[in-house]
């Protein structure tokens, strides 16, 4: 019995080790892309100021306001404002779905019991270790339903396949839960599972930033 309880110990340590390097590596990411739209926020800031004390801008700039297009220009900047709103936005959905992925497939890969399942599946439905507070009771379909407004073309399209996925998923999740935690989980069930992330993974929508 005591053998048992250090082996479970070790290995609760080994998850939590494993889970907040991985936690570590998304945030780290996912603080680099904020600093680079910021960058990118700079530069234009910047080459407008710069385009606007050119004399070129000045008559622009007398030409806007003598033909009462103000106007213009504000909705120019709201909409490059909403453009980039949308892309942070974006970019937090991938991050989170991509680090639950990540949860699962750990958890799964060490899951021996219907309860060690359980507790990978759970990501599914809530995310146990959230990058953005926001988004911790956003169930993994809800992520990629919001995903899919944000997105355009092939991309698109990839969305709505891995949303399917999920719920196959959620469907698996929700049929572990009528054993018991300490039966063992049949090779088939694990299979099963793993498959199942694993597509998700393959259609994880990474690296949009246009």
């Amino acid at each position: 019995m005591k053998k048992m309880i250090e082996t479970e110990e070790r290995f609760r340590h080994e998850v939590k080790l494993k889970l907040e390097s991985e936690l570590g590596s998304v945030k780290t990411g996912l603080n680099d892309v904020n600093d680079e739209i910021k960058v990118v926020e700079k530069k234009f800031s910047a080459k407008l100021m710069e385009f606007l004390n050119s004399a070129v801008g000045m008559w622009f700039l007398s030409s806007v306001v003598i033909t009462g297009g103000a106007t213009m220009l504000q909705q120019i900047q709201h909409h490059y404002e909403a453009e980039q709103k949308n892309k942070e936005q974006l970019l937090k959905y991938q991050f989170e779905i991509g680090n639950r992925i990540q949860n699962m497939k750990y958890f799964l890969r060490h899951a021996k019991t219907v309860g060690d399942a359980k507790t990978a599946l759970a990501a599914v439905f809530k995310s146990k270790f959230p990058l953005s507070p926001d988004l911790e009771n956003q169930s993994l379909s809800a992520l990629y339903f919001n995903l899919y407004q944000l997105i355009d073309g092939t991309e698109k399209d990839k969305s709505k396949r891995a949303t399917e996925v999920v719920l196959d998923l959620e469907d698996a999740e929700i049929s572990l839960q009528s054993q018991q935690n300490d039966q063992p989980l049949e090779a088939a069930d694990k299979e099963r599972l793993n498959k199942l992330v694993a597509a998700i993974e393959n259609l994880h929508i990474k690296g949009i930033g246009k």
